[in-house]
């Protein structure tokens, strides 16, 4: 059987945060909180069979619309997955459940698996984006996990201009506390409104403006799908999460793609191997046919707010653990 070095998918599209640049805040097709988009873990384990798991290296639980830990069966999902010593990582808000609840989390996780939790500033300014969840929530059981596993655990920070003074105060306090890296983020997102405490559109450049004349698929460098939580196997997260947009489209999804691209009718092995990937690829080189989703995402040179010179360290990552590095790669 083919190696894969990551596959990706969300376990859910329920999310309990309401950040104002998600793509859940845009008009969609779909109900988000419909039960079908919510995948149960005897779906889980036919969609990602032992024989497939054994020749994943990673298995990502990222999200387009949603967050892994809304799913109730979250900790029975990533103890199957552990069981075929498939590596984890995941990225969640942590912004709900208990210490007990992490404790277990935290006992299933192993060294060679990593857990990012997102916090977007301290205590004042964390939940100005991420709202609906509480810093001294989030800090606790990211803090529950180092403590009761040997699991890499990161603070990913995004820096806004509301939260950009607290960027060296909170690597200070990811140190201490021993979180095995912090990294700041880079962000072309709307800003905070101090006056009107809302996000407003920046007025940045798009990166589409700046867009080079070639399509560089990092999907494709990576070696990488994204699989949503009904089963439908897309290129990247970005071709997922546009599926369900209203208005639009602006990538191309080939006919009976429901039936034909699903994981829970075909098995991921015979999707992955498609020749559909390979012509699209080829599709790709020519930039001037090529869809405008790709453009925007693979096509581009670097923003203008990557261009901004500042004293941040931004777009950097802090490791604290000298083996950490090591192990990502």
């Amino acid at each position: 059987m083919r190696k894969y070095r990551q596959l990706t998918t969300e376990l859910t599209f329920r999310c309990n945060a309401k950040c104002p640049a998600c793509h859940r805040q845009k008009p969609l097709t779909i109900d988000l909180n419909d039960k079908k988009y919510t995948i149960t873990l005897e779906n889980f384990k036919k969609l990602f069979y032992p024989e497939l798991l054994k020749n994943v290296e990673w298995l990502m639980l990222n999200g387009n619309f949603g967050d892994s830990i809304m799913n109730k069966q979250f900790r029975e999902i990533i103890s199957y997955v552990k069981s075929h010593d498939t590596k984890l990582k995941i990225h969640t808000n942590g912004g709900i459940h208990g210490v007990d609840y992490w404790k277990d989390v935290g006992s299933i996780l192993t060294k060679q698996d990593i857990i990012n939790f997102d916090m977007d500033g301290l205590a004042d300014t964390h939940s100005k984006y991420r709202i609906n969840t509480e810093f001294e929530n989030v800090f606790r059981n990211a803090c529950t996990v180092i403590d009761n596993s040997n699991t890499q655990v990161h603070w990913k920070y995004i820096v806004f201009e509301h939260n950009k003074h607290q960027v060296e105060e909170a690597r200070e306090l990811a140190k201490k506390n021993n979180f095995h890296t912090f990294s700041t983020v880079k962000t072309s997102r709307d800003v905070f409104a101090p006056k009107t405490g809302k996000f407003v559109h920046s007025k940045k450049t798009s990166a589409y403006d700046q867009a080079e004349k070639v399509i560089r698929c990092v999907w494709d460098d990576w070696g990488k799908w994204y699989i949503s939580p009904e089963g439908l196997v897309f290129r990247c997260c970005w071709t997922g999460g546009h599926y369900y947009d209203q208005g639009e489209k602006r990538f191309y999804y080939p006919p009976k793609f429901e039936r034909m691209f699903n994981g829970l009718h075909v098995p991921l092995e015979k999707i992955l191997s498609y020749e559909y990937w390979t012509k699209l690829q080829n599709y790709l080189k020519g930039y001037d046919r090529s869809f405008k989703l790709c453009k925007s995402q693979c096509g581009k040179l670097i923003s203008s707010i990557e261009k901004e010179e500042d004293n941040l360290k931004t777009g950097q990552k802090t490791y604290f653990d000298a083996h950490a590095e090591n192990r990502q790669r």
